[in-house]
């Protein structure tokens, strides 16, 4: 994991999340890198959470998504994304073995494990951050614990 500053609840940023699951985690890979803006996003994520896993105690072996790998954090908003499940399974020297057995859903572990993977490098995800307060005004405001 990388070292990660901490977190400056006052500086304004272009999006905020709170929680990181798939669906925020997509949204923060997504932001990172717009193709054609020459302006990244300003984005911050926070988890109360340590670290990121999905569904702990639920990843039984053999058991697996019920969508195709394509249906993964990034590929159909963006194919060209770095943080898709093909380029995770390249990083891992796997992306040939992956081809040839010629499996189109995942083990759901396995996707567990690439979500980390993203999470590891992502830059503005920030864990062990509990979020007590949204507060609407010319920025919106939000506290952290």
């Amino acid at each position: 994991m990388t070292d990660r500053p901490t977190p400056d609840p006052d500086q304004p940023h272009d999006l905020v999340g709170i929680g990181i699951g798939p669906f925020n985690l997509s949204l923060a890979a997504l932001a990172h890198g717009i193709p054609g803006n020459p302006h990244p996003l300003a984005a911050t994520f926070y988890e109360q959470r340590p670290a990121f896993h999905w569904h702990p105690g639920l990843l039984i072996d053999g058991a697996s998504l019920q969508v195709p790998f394509l249906a993964d954090l990034v590929t159909l908003a963006d194919p060209a994304s770095p943080w898709t499940f093909l380029n995770y399974l390249r990083s891992r020297d796997r992306l040939f073995p992956f081809y040839f057995a010629e499996r189109f859903h995942i083990q759901r572990a396995e996707y567990d494990a690439y979500c980390r993977w993203v999470t590891d490098q992502l830059p503005g995800l920030h864990f062990s951050h509990q979020v007590d307060a949204v507060r609407r005004g010319p920025y919106s405001v939000f506290t952290l614990s």
